[in-house]
């Protein structure tokens, strides 16, 4: 659906404050994910301040004066505002449009993928983000990029991505970039907790139903390649194995299917 025109979107303006954004500063490839902002009381065409704390968060986003981002209130009603000011007191904004739907997802997604080559994390953290996942985790497996090879891949850069996605797609939330583990460190760990545990595989697999619509899910996407035998037998009983169509795609295509095929059948595509 084709984005509609917001007047504060593409206006550019250097902030003051001019700290780090993201994981590409540190060179770090992960980062920790916001929940969206959030103020008591909000009226359209009313300035409203705001605390340091909230100036903070809005640098992450990078936020400058002059651009739009969305808040929320106490009822939970989303709007876009306009950044008047900001600096390390606080600032103001004022409110200049309601938003018909809510920008955040309504499941908690946590998308394991392992690491792709070619730099094409950088597209799954751009999309994912789109997307409308809570977190990103990285996987090491068997025919996956290894530890050794990530500055290749400019793991620094994920977590920029992430900014850049959900400041266009006007998230109000930041995902969590997870650092990178093995899949036998994710599956022992509470990361790999869901209502619904799926791991998109073209070998065998059946269509997930359960008994009531799921609220946490996890959705497993392999290397290039796919997972081993050996990933498969640590897998089985612990995830559902999901084949959607008789092509085999790209690993970076199944994130895309996988996740739209997940806000179709529980999440915010539904009817």
């Amino acid at each position: 659906m084709p984005r509609r025109f917001d007047p504060f979107f593409r206006k550019k303006h250097k902030r003051p404050d001019s700290g780090p954004r993201s994981g590409e500063a540190s060179g770090r490839s992960d980062a920790l994910g916001d929940a969206p902002l959030e103020l008591p009381s909000l009226k359209l065409g009313e300035p409203f301040k705001f605390d340091a704390a909230f100036a903070r968060r809005l640098t992450r986003r990078d936020v400058n004066p002059k651009e739009a981002f969305t808040v929320r209130d106490a009822a939970g009603a989303y709007f876009r505002a306009s950044l008047k000011e900001s600096g390390p007191e606080g600032g103001t904004a004022v409110p200049y449009e309601a938003c018909a739907l809510s920008p955040e997802p309504g499941v908690e997604i946590t998308l394991a993928c392992a690491v792709l080559g070619r730099q094409r994390m950088l597209f799954v953290a751009q999309k994912a983000t789109e997307l409308g996942v809570a977190r990103i985790v990285p996987l090491f497996t068997e025919f996956s990029v290894q530890a050794r090879d990530l500055a290749h891949e400019k793991a620094h850069a994920w977590p920029g991505q992430v900014v850049r996605a959900a400041k266009q797609c006007r998230r109000s939330s930041l995902p969590e970039i997870r650092p990178p583990m093995t899949l036998d460190a994710f599956l022992a760990s509470p990361l790999a907790d869901a209502d619904l545990r799926l791991c998109l595989d073209n070998v065998g697999g059946e269509s997930p139903a359960p008994a009531s619509a799921p609220r946490r899910i996890m959705l497993l996407i392999g290397p290039e390649g796919g997972f081993s035998d050996a990933e498969r037998a640590k897998l089985s009983g612990k995830t559902v194995s999901w084949e959607l169509g008789g092509r085999v795609l790209r690993a970076e295509t199944a994130v895309l299917v996988g996740l739209s095929a997940v806000q179709l059948k529980w999440g915010d595509f539904r009817s």
